[in-house]
């Protein structure tokens, strides 16, 4: 399987999942088993989640391993608030004060701290382009996510975007689910908020009912809002480990979960589309994926995921190497270590 099936899996996994997600988001799971019995076929489009991560897309394909935080913060000033004439509509919290923060003069980490949502999974929705960007390199798709992360999250929201990235890159060359898990894992701090509810949530899918074991152990009960990336993302690699890297099963265990639905499909969709391809996708729900609306993003207004996919497949490059585009996943050109990476579990992430 090649790099720009993966790449297109990766992506249009994420679209798919999102778009199935969004009727069941905010819901619990017997409110979905009560009006879907299980929440099979998407009945519209999606949200921030696939258009935030074209917009990633676009910035990995024009600057590669060059990405910095002063970049990412010049094309939210650019591209996004030129176009923000109004209400934000359907973005998240760290979005909206990420914004506010940059209208007001602020450069990061300051903009991804100061309005107190940095902990939201904004980051980890639209982390799996880093990973497509660095198959079998988890440590620097950590990395560059997180010259992203720094723009709007802090905290457990940049470790969020971090494991999400981290797992793609390690499913994009060929990693099974539980390797690429701990490709997550191995991307975090180990006492870190997220890598311990990813560690509850596996040992959760061992129990009779995985759904009410995985609630009682990481989701956050007494928040009014469902957005937390510890739980989300955990909630999501769990998927993604029950549906045993299955694109369908993943994703449509992954929304009946309820809480922050839509960042929980398209995650589990985006890691599960990348260890199975585009073909892995399942065709009902490609085809009712079509270009993004930019309801919530403008720029991105006309882009589909697929060709975001390609031109993201068509910059590949390890850190330093050739080109390495549509080379099979797993090959030796690529010059790096092929799942975990080098461990940096232990390494300080600045603007934490």
């Amino acid at each position: 399987m090649t790099y720009r099936d993966r790449a297109r899996g990766c992506l249009l996994g994420l679209a798919a999942g999102d778009a199935l997600g969004a009727p069941a988001e905010n819901l619990t799971p017997e409110e979905i088993r009560r009006r879907w019995g299980r929440l099979t076929e998407i009945e519209g489009g999606g949200t921030d989640d696939t258009e935030y991560a074209i917009f990633a897309a676009g910035l990995l394909a024009e600057h590669g391993h060059g990405l910095t935080s002063a970049l990412v913060a010049a094309a939210y000033r650019e591209r996004v608030i030129p176009a923000v004439t109004g209400p934000m509509r359907g973005a998240g919290f760290s979005e909206l004060g990420t914004v506010q923060a940059l209208r007001r003069g602020l450069e990061p980490p300051l903009t991804g701290l100061v309005h107190q949502h940095g902990w939201s999974d904004g980051l980890a929705m639209r982390a799996a382009p880093y990973g497509v960007f660095c198959p079998g390199d988890p440590a620097e798709a950590a990395r560059l996510v997180t010259e992203d992360g720094r723009v709007s999250q802090s905290g457990e929201g940049i470790l969020g975007g971090r494991a999400v990235a981290a797992a793609v890159a390690a499913a994009m060359a060929g990693a099974d689910p539980s390797d690429a898990v701990e490709a997550a894992l191995s991307a975090v701090p180990a006492d870190s908020w997220t890598a311990r509810n990813i560690i509850r949530a596996r040992a959760a899918l061992g129990a009779a009912d995985p759904a009410v074991a995985l609630h009682e152990a990481v989701v956050v009960r007494h928040y009014p809002w469902t957005d937390v990336a510890p739980e989300a993302v955990a909630l999501a690699l769990a998927a993604y480990l029950y549906g045993a890297g299955d694109v369908e099963e993943s994703v449509t265990f992954g929304v009946s979960l309820g809480r922050d639905a839509d960042t929980i499909g398209a995650i589990a969709g985006a890691v599960a589309g990348a260890s199975r391809g585009e073909r892995g996708v399942p065709a009902r729900w490609a085809a009712r994926i079509g270009p993004a609306t930019g309801k919530c993003l403008p720029v991105v207004a006309g882009i589909h995921v697929l060709d975001a996919a390609d031109a993201l497949t068509a910059s590949i490059r390890p850190a330093a190497g050739p080109v390495v585009a549509g080379e099979p996943a797993g090959s030796s050109d690529v010059g790096r270590e092929p799942v975990a990476g080098p461990v940096v579990g232990d390494e300080r992430v600045e603007g934490l």
